[in-house]
């Protein structure tokens, strides 16, 4: 099976490249932060490969994310039930109404679980949004509107699109690096949560 894994910054990619197995063919993307970035260097690369007789089965997003207290703790890996844009909607005085509801399209890609099945974590929505959530009042905000969230990132609804589009299933895992909330980034631990992300792609 040939997997193209789609990383934001070097660091996750070299994570992955560490966890690489003989079982896949791997081929490891640095794309850029945000969804914008993920979306177009996803679709890109899809297509060229595509083009080149190299077609790919399955797109993984794969990184270190922030996860919600209590669903998850710091070096904790998070397999994605669904990749959802948190942001994409309507933002009312009153509350968040999401795109589904005004019949734009959807803020949901559900994820493949399948492949996934031999990686142990905690699973459920993990949420795209444009922005670094920074405050404790956001954090709780975002937990009432997705309670089924687990945890944050920034590509993930970007790679699930460009896939979703080729007709390719999407898998999302992400290992937790800090807490959403409050921006304490002196408590985050990059090292702990690179090295779950590399434990977890061994296991696909």
């Amino acid at each position: 099976m040939r997997i193209l894994v789609v990383c934001a910054v070097p660091e996750e990619a070299q994570a992955v490249e560490a966890g690489r197995s003989l079982r896949h063919e791997l081929d490891v993307l640095v794309c850029g932060v945000g969804p914008a970035a993920a979306a177009a260097a996803t679709a890109r690369t899809i297509a060229e490969n595509s083009h080149m007789g190299r077609a790919y089965d399955v797109v993984v997003n794969a990184g270190i994310c922030g996860a919600f207290r209590g669903k998850a703790r710091i070096g904790d890996l998070l397999i994605a039930t669904d990749s959802v844009a948190a942001e994409l909607g309507v933002a009312l005085p009153w509350r968040f109404q999401p795109i589904d509801e005004i019949g734009f399209g959807t803020n949901r890609i559900g994820c493949n679980t399948v492949l996934t099945v031999a990686v142990e974590g905690v699973r459920g929505e993990i949420l795209t949004l444009a922005s670094i959530t920074g405050s404790d009042g956001l954090a709780a905000n975002l937990a009432h509107r997705y309670p089924d969230a687990i945890g944050e990132a920034m590509e993930g609804f970007g790679v699930a699109t460009a896939a979703q589009q080729a007709g390719l299933p999407f898998a999302e895992i992400r290992a937790v690096s800090n807490y959403i909330g409050d921006r304490d980034v002196e408590n985050w631990d990059w090292s702990s949560a690179l090295k779950t992300l590399t434990t977890g792609i061994r296991e696909l």
